[in-house]
């Protein structure tokens, strides 16, 4: 066992920081907290500039909010935050705010923070990320599209997921996009919401049930027991800087998700600006530049994110549900816009994932990252039959494909066959049927 020495003297190498010169943005742990609150420009075709997009498609996650759940982030943390941002059916402005009876909604103790934000709730800033990210894709796609003042189905599609931090990103954007859509009355924006045992925009056994046990072969694995037992010594330090020794101070591979995207999140409503808070003191040696906030990132993006991108099957049970609607959605003739709101788990690591999508100007793989806040992955398909990604306002490509790697379009067939192979079938999902005999009686 390492000493209590070793560990103090490792505490103070990760305060020091690294010397490494970050060359872009996504090497830098607070870049989750998206601070520029805009992606900049949508930038235009570099191979075709000629081209003009046909049918455009928005994975997003909801923009900044406060921790999920009453956590014990260490030991001494009283930090409070603040959400002006209360009515349940509209924030302030939007376009359901004030609408019916006009009701707000009120939270009872179990869900409250401490200073008056309920668990997970949107912020001010999270609500402004996606007002801009509406206005840039206003700018970009409103001609192109012939989108007009207000989303009218079936040529535009709103998706969210069953939370009140998702539908207020989503009204957000809705307002950036369309920005007269108040003149046309409350029931201008229609947002499709699944129940949440049935969404498939997460990864869920409930949605695919075998995906519990591939998950679970994937804890198993010598991979995983390998990638526990590396970061023993790390564990120690962080118990022991935030006074949780005993919680971390386990080689558990089943624990290690909830350690890690726990203390992530802790650290992140704390550090960063875009969550309004009291306080942004952090325990020793987990402060921004630190070599183990690195960590903690690097760590709890494998544990939570990428086990559904540990084999072909956990990919296949965990993003063949989601990526079923979406091609059924691309089927549609008239459909120009489809935009989907959810979380870091998903839609918006899906299809980085899936197809493996890699940044062209620093060749890191996008699914190697904790989605930011407010991220948006954006899909378009041109009417040369070619689709183009762009993850936070920069081009990937689709390096799951051979004939597209490395390159700014992929040929949109080839992608749309590569994804419809990715579906699991009924069986694949559930299992083979129980053989129930009830209660008949044989003769022998």
């Amino acid at each position: 066992m390492k000493s209590i020495g070793a560990i103090i003297v490792a505490a103070s190498m990760a305060e020091a920081g690294s010397s490494n010169t970050l060359l872009f943005p996504e090497e830098d742990p607070l870049y989750y907290c998206h601070s520029d609150m805009t992606w900049g420009d949508i930038p235009s075709r570099k191979d075709k500039s000629d081209a003009k997009p046909e049918r455009v498609v928005v994975f997003g996650r909801h923009g900044a909010r406060v921790l999920t759940r009453d956590l014990t982030c260490w030991e001494g943390d009283d930090t409070e935050y603040m959400c002006p941002v209360a009515t349940y059916y509209g924030f302030i402005n939007s376009p359901s705010e004030g609408t019916g009876v006009g009701w707000t909604r009120l939270a009872g103790k179990r869900m409250m923070l401490k200073g008056n934000c309920t668990y997970g709730q949107v912020v001010e800033p999270g609500i402004q990320q996606h007002l801009l990210n509406g206005e840039a894709l206003r700018k970009a796609y409103a001609k192109p599209l012939e989108l007009g003042e207000a989303p009218l189905e079936p040529q535009v599609m709103f998706r969210s997921t069953e939370f009140t931090r998702t539908i207020h990103s989503a009204q957000a954007l809705a307002m950036g996009l369309f920005p007269n859509i108040q003149q046309y009355g409350p029931d201008s924006l229609d947002i499709v919401i699944d129940d949440l045992d049935v969404d498939s925009m997460t990864p869920k056994p409930r949605v695919c049930p075998r995906l519990a046990d591939s998950l679970d072969t994937f804890l198993e694995s010598p991979e995983a027991l390998k990638r526990t037992y590396a970061s023993t010594l790390e564990r120690k330090l962080i118990g022991l800087t935030s006074g949780r020794y005993d919680e971390f101070n386990t080689n558990d591979p089943k624990k290690m998700d909830g350690l890690y995207s726990g203390m992530l999140d802790c650290l992140m409503s704390h550090l960063c600006s875009t969550v309004p808070s009291t306080s942004r003191d952090v325990p020793y040696g987990l402060g921004p530049g630190s070599p183990l906030l690195k960590r903690i990132s690097d760590q709890a993006t494998y544990w939570d994110l990428l086990q559904y991108n540990s084999s072909a099957e956990s990919r296949r049970l965990a993003f063949g549900p989601f990526i079923r609607d979406v091609l059924e959605d691309l089927d549609l003739p008239d459909r120009r816009l489809s935009v989907y709101i959810g979380h870091d788990t998903g839609p918006t690591s899906v299809f980085t994932a899936a197809l493996d999508l890699t940044w062209m100007d620093s060749h890191h793989k996008c699914a190697n990252y904790w989605p930011t806040f407010a991220a948006m992955r954006i899909l378009e398909i041109y009417d040369d039959n070619q689709a183009r990604w762009l993850f936070n306002g920069r081009v990937a490509s689709v390096d799951a494909i051979e004939e597209c790697r490395g390159k700014e379009t992929c040929s949109f067939d080839k992608m749309y066959n590569y994804l419809a192979e990715m579906i699991p079938s009924e069986l694949e999902c559930n299992g083979p049927p129980e053989n129930h005999h009830g209660h008949l009686r044989f003769s022998h």
